[in-house]
């Protein structure tokens, strides 16, 4: 599997090579995901941005917080799917469409309490 997920960036600074387990794991994955779809949108205004090569990128992050155990609870077994759609001022958007458990995870992560706003 390649360490970059991001061509021409380099692999520093990604939540799963940080030594973090459960809801901070799963903090640090949401922190990803944002990184990687953003990176998507910059490539959109370029015009050349296959989804495909997002929801790739996304299923290596999943694999990366699975392969080193930052945790397997939340992440083994799970996925994200990329959409995308227009809304109804024309405007695209990307998307991330969580499986069951990982939404399960994500709805109580953001429900703890201390999680001021």
């Amino acid at each position: 599997m390649e360490n970059s997920f991001l061509p021409g960036q380099g692999d520093d600074g990604w939540g799963w090579q940080q030594a973090c387990h459960g809801q901070a794991a799963l903090a640090l994955f949401i922190d990803d995901l944002h990184r990687i779809l953003q990176a998507h949108a910059a490539r959109r205004l370029t015009g050349v941005a296959p989804l495909s090569v997002a929801q790739k990128q996304v299923d290596n992050l999943i694999a990366r917080y699975v392969e080193f155990r930052r945790a397997p609870e939340i992440f083994e077994g799970q996925s994200v799917t990329l959409k995308e759609g227009t809304d109804k001022d024309g405007v695209s958007h990307t998307v991330p469409i969580f499986s069951p458990q990982l939404k399960q995870a994500l709805v109580a992560m953001l429900n703890r309490p201390g999680r001021g706003s």
